[in-house]
């Protein structure tokens, strides 16, 4: 951090998160409709809900509204103000929520002997990574919250709260399932059958404003939106059918399927054997949530490339963690510049006519994640991990080695 003392490059990443809020609302309010998730998608989707309209016709949200009928109620409050202030305080609850819950995540999960300087270093990183989605609009830092704040949950054994935490998102999108699948299968008791009663019990909630059959009839229409066009949507992602479709095209519907389920079994089974081999909760959830982000990214559904803002927090972790310990720095100093750099719209666009394998940076830097986490987590089993929880209490909050000055 050069000459500055720790404390002043500390203050200096936290006013770089509070510029970013400013420049939000001004974002929000002069160009309300433009770059934006909220306006038309959200809002309209919203609002055709409540006109007794399919919001998940093309015709009626062109934007392709994505998310469930539950999302659709809980926007209410919001697309009832006007356009440019409902999207400023979603922007702001999106920026809140997910800045509170990479922070929560550091302090009570994420392995690392924290100091002012590598929090610094982890705040400015994350904040690199997830300022497209962000600026965005997109609901996945909130999805992100919603995931970190049930991994703190489970730390604190208060498995009711997760199982609701872990349940809402799938009523957003139904890809952070896939986040609770894997922390059902190493909690089974404790979280399964709790997660199947949250879902049930906030499926439910738009009954309070519609009849069942309406009601029925909007979850059929949102699985048949998600079942069909869709899918279609492949130009704009960026994952593992990007590598592969620049390699060999085309790419075989059944076998790309096959590549998704052998994968997603095989960060189930790590998950598992870290599940048996690791005693700290702590440590296990910091494996759990980065495979599910990186599988999510490479092999999971609709990754787009501002969807890579869901992994900054752990790339940045692993950044820090990576530059203290002097190892892996360069796989995650590769994994950074692709997914975060090279990731930009504009820096994509300009390149990818001259080199087209740069649309697959972006999976790329994600797998090279995965592969340090697995490298990392072995360090765990052997004791070899030099930035341990304070006094070995993987659930005690974490605190620092130094002076806040």
């Amino acid at each position: 951090m050069g000459r500055l003392a720790p404390a002043t490059c500390h203050k200096i990443a936290l006013a770089a998160w509070a510029l970013f809020a400013v420049a939000l609302a001004v974002n929000a309010c002069v160009h309300p409709s433009q770059h934006t998730n909220y306006s038309p998608c959200f809002e309209s989707g919203s609002k055709a809900w409540w006109n007794d309209r399919n919001m998940y016709d093309h015709h009626v949200v062109p934007e392709d509204f994505r998310y469930g009928p539950l999302f659709a109620v809980a926007l209410t409050p919001l697309a009832e103000m006007p356009t440019w202030l409902g999207g400023l305080l979603w922007n702001w609850l999106n920026l809140g929520l997910f800045f509170w819950s990479v922070r929560a995540l550091a302090r009570r999960v994420l392995p690392c002997r924290w100091t002012l300087p590598r929090e610094t270093a982890f705040l400015l990183l994350t904040l690199l990574g997830a300022a497209r989605t962000i600026w965005s609009a997109q609901s996945n830092p909130l999805i992100f919250a919603a995931v970190a704040a049930a991994a703190i949950a489970i730390l604190d054994r208060r498995w009711w709260l997760a199982a609701v935490l872990l349940a809402a998102p799938v009523h957003i999108k139904v890809w952070p399932l896939a986040a609770a699948l894997l922390l059902i299968a190493c909690w089974p008791r404790q979280l399964g059958w709790r997660f199947a009663v949250a879902m049930v019990v906030l499926a439910a909630v738009p009954l309070l404003t519609k009849p069942l059959p309406v009601v029925l009839a909007h979850y059929h229409d949102w699985y048949r939106a998600m079942m069909g066009p869709m899918l279609q949507i492949r130009h704009e992602y960026r994952d593992a059918w990007t590598i592969w479709d620049l390699i060999a095209p085309p790419v075989d519907l059944t076998a790309y399927l096959v590549l998704q389920l052998s994968t997603a079994v095989g960060a189930l089974s790590l998950c598992l054997w870290q599940k048996r081999s690791l005693r700290s909760t702590a440590k296990l959830l910091t494996f759990v949530l980065g495979m599910w982000t990186a599988w999510q990214l490479v092999f999971g559904p609709g990754t787009e490339r501002n969807t890579f803002g869901l992994i900054a927090p752990f790339t940045a972790w692993a950044a820090t963690v990576a530059l203290a310990e002097r190892r892996g720095l360069a796989a995650m100093i590769v994994a950074i510049f692709f997914m975060d750099v090279l990731a930009i719209g504009h820096v994509e666009r300009a390149l990818a006519p001259i080199c087209p394998a740069v649309l697959a940076v972006h999976p790329l830097g994600a797998l090279l994640f995965a592969g340090w986490l697995i490298y990392y987590a072995r360090r765990w089993e052997t004791g070899e991990a030099q930035l341990p929880h304070p006094d070995g209490n993987p659930s005690a909050p974490l605190a620092y080695a130094g002076p806040r000055g």
